[in-house]
């Protein structure tokens, strides 16, 4: 993580209800959030429509191993909604502090319903991981994103990748204490600049003081992502980059860059936003021809191909000629690309971020990391680059602003 966990003061006799959860096995793994909440104790309205989006979840696991962790007897015809043998999911589950403590999935509409003991500890089969929907929307967008430079695994849904790579975590974490044997995201790491990372590790203070606010907003459904956006805008006045510190080449162009700067125009087009800012830096000459203006920013910000943790802008609003020629895109995306906020000394832009963003960006970078982590554990297969012959690399990661924001002379080009 970058950071050494903190030890805050606590009252080591208290827990709270996320923290009984995630001992108990009915939370989400990806998150740390429940499925129930006791309202009354921290003046939570479960009925309001800002939380619905806790208590939707469902199953997730592998389809040859679900029935182990049936606990009725009653033969019951599990829908896998996956629409893949190689993964279950579940039909919407159903969960309450106050029932037995398995989890309920089906009903008189999926003909009869059946109980699950999930996170259940089996050497022998792999478990089964309850998820809120939200959680494996994010997830997914998470993975398909980074299938784009995994030949080996592009066949694959993303829901079974992000099914094997709860499990690798899962059995990795065996021999944990008991208490922390479910926590296989590190979900109660505390750091000392930062806030937990996930509404586990919250004291009973800032319980009190309503911090599990953050945690609670939907990070799928953020209303005013766009209004905060224009406030950044606003704030960031466009400035001049030049690439004048490049030295022009002294050898003879070859390659690519005997494209004319028109034709390599139409190739960036048709090309994600980190292969175009390899592509600027591959030599001085493509540096030259292949610019990174104001206008690139701008439109890899827009459509999604820089930061694929914002894929909900309203391009109308944001696409104004106004803001085109008087923000600066750049400064803007870089400040946008953040997945990490310090409690002090962030950005003053970044103060009003909306706290469904930020529970987006916390919730993307616990899964980037654990899947960039399996990625790097599995071996990487890739076929030949045609005929444009370039050495293999791994893309750029999103989360590393030095490989994408990074001033020129940080990367030297040939």
């Amino acid at each position: 993580m970058g950071n050494t966990p903190s030890s805050r003061g606590e009252d080591s006799n208290w827990k709270s209800d996320a923290r009984y959860a995630m001992e108990s096995g009915v939370f989400c793994v990806i998150c740390g959030g429940p499925f129930d909440m006791e309202g009354d104790v921290y003046n939570i309205d479960p009925k309001e429509e800002r939380y619905r989006w806790l208590f939707n979840f469902r199953l997730l696991g592998s389809p040859e191993h679900v029935l182990e962790h049936k606990v009725t007897s009653e033969e019951v015809d599990l829908i896998n909604t996956s629409r893949s043998e190689d993964v279950f999911l579940s039909e919407p589950a159903w969960f309450s502090m106050t029932g037995c403590g398995y989890i309920r999935v089906g009903g008189d509409a999926y003909g009869g319903d059946a109980w699950f003991d999930a996170l259940c500890d089996d050497s022998d089969a792999d478990t089964l991981f309850p998820l809120h929907d939200v959680c494996i929307k994010i997830s997914c967008r998470i993975i398909d994103n980074s299938k784009a430079n995994r030949t080996d695994i592009a066949q694959l849904p993303a829901l079974t990748v992000l099914n094997r790579v709860l499990q690798t975590r899962f059995r990795a974490n065996a021999h944990a204490p008991f208490e922390m044997r479910n926590d296989i995201l590190d979900l109660c790491a505390i750091w000392e600049e930062y806030l937990p990372r996930s509404v586990i590790g919250l004291t009973k203070l800032e319980w009190w003081g309503g911090e599990y606010e953050k945690y609670y907003a939907n990070p799928l459904n953020v209303p005013d992502i766009t209004s905060f956006a224009l406030g950044v805008l606003k704030a960031s006045p466009n400035r001049k980059h030049f690439d004048d510190c490049i030295p022009a080449t002294t050898r003879a162009p070859h390659s690519l860059e005997r494209l004319p700067p028109e034709l390599l125009d139409q190739i960036c087009n048709y090309l994600p936003a980190t292969s175009v800012i390899t592509l600027h830096r591959v030599s001085k000459t493509l540096t030259h021809n292949v610019p990174l203006d104001n206008t690139f920013w701008r439109n890899s910000l827009l459509n999604g191909s820089l930061l694929p943790h914002i894929w909900d802008f309203d391009k109308s609003e944001l696409g104004t000629p106004a803001f085109e020629t008087f923000s600066d895109w750049k400064i803007v995306a870089k400040l946008l690309a953040e997945r990490r906020f310090p409690i002090s000394g962030r950005d003053r832009r970044l103060e009003d971020i909306p706290n469904g963003l930020w529970n987006r960006c916390r919730i993307w970078s616990i899964m980037e990391e654990a899947i960039n982590l399996y990625f790097l554990d599995t071996p990487h297969k890739h076929g030949s680059n045609g005929a444009i012959d370039i050495p293999y690399q791994h893309s750029l990661p999103e989360h590393d602003e030095t490989l994408i924001f990074g001033d020129l002379d940080a990367v030297t080009p040939r």
